[in-house]
Formats: structure tokens, C-alpha cells, sequence
């Protein structure tokens, strides 16, 4: 492995650790209908710096974007699910709502769903996950809030 490569391995990992464990990183779960939804926030920036992301997302967005994050496991196993359709829904602190489904990507070798949301204000930020399974499954939903501060 060469040295740049060997860096953006290192890279992703603390990325995907930095995301399911540390504080330094805003981070949430919940688990719905036996799956565990996990949530986690950080600037656009810092987690376009790592290989699995860096490539699916665009290199210039506005100020204030977001990348936000979810990995989803089976909540009784712990093991990682991939190939599901996951869409996020923004509200804001003045109540514009932003829709977007998110990208399939990941980090460190492991599936995960991300996408890049602008916060452009301090306050409260509510944010609605719609996890679809697999085609034709019903959808589950998780509600998360952020507490944004510019």
C-alpha cells in the first residue's frame, strides 16, 4: 500500500470511528423495528476528506453544508446493513424544509447512507430519517435533533 493510500485508509477509519464513538463528533442512535439507526453530523469539509466519501460527494457547496451521516445495523446481531433506501428530511430553526435522498458510500470498508444539508443558522434543527429495507418493505422512521451553532 503506498503511503498516500495507506493515509486515506487511516483517514476513513477514524472517520467511521469518529462517527459511531466519539463526542468530538455529534452523534445519536435509536433503534426502530429491530434496527439500529445511527445518526452522526459533522461539516462538510472534514468528511469530504475521506476516501468513500471524497468521490461521491461534490468538492464546493455552499456555506454552513452539513454532511450527515447514518449507518444502520440489526439491532440483535450488530452486523451492518447495506442496500437499503434511506432519505433524510431537514427542518430548519425558521422552518424551511429540505428532502434529499441520500447516497449510497462508505468508510473504511463498511456501508453506510450520507449527504450534504446546509445549516445556515443557529438553532434548533430537526432532522426525520425514512429508512426503506429493501424494495417493497414498509418504511421506518427515526427523529433526531441537532443543536446547531454557527
Amino acid at each position: 500500500m503506498t503511503i498516500p493510500a495507506y493515509r486515506s485508509a487511516i483517514a476513513a477509519g477514524i472517520l467511521a470511528l469518529g462517527l459511531a464513538w466519539t463526542p468530538a463528533f455529534a452523534q445519536q442512535s435509536k433503534t426502530v423495528s429491530g434496527m439500529a439507526i445511527n445518526f452522526g453530523i459533522m461539516s462538510a469539509e472534514a468528511a469530504l476528506r475521506a476516501d468513500g466519501h471524497r468521490d461521491a460527494h461534490p468538492s464546493h457547496f455552499p456555506p454552513g453544508s452539513q454532511h450527515l451521516l447514518i449507518t444502520l445495523d440489526d439491532a440483535s446481531t450488530g452486523k451492518r446493513i447495506g442496500g437499503a433506501e434511506v432519505a433524510i428530511e431537514v427542518t430548519d430553526p425558521k422552518g424551511r424544509v429540505e428532502k434529499k435522498p441520500l447516497l449510497h458510500t462508505q468508510a473504511a470498508g463498511l456501508p453506510d447512507y450520507s449527504e450534504l444539508f446546509e445549516f445556515g443558522w443557529s438553532g434548533e434543527y430537526k432532522v426525520r430519517v425514512i429508512i426503506t429495507p429493501r424494495p417493497g418493505a414498509t418504511p421506518i422512521e427515526a427523529q433526531f435533533t441537532v443543536n446547531h451553532k454557527i
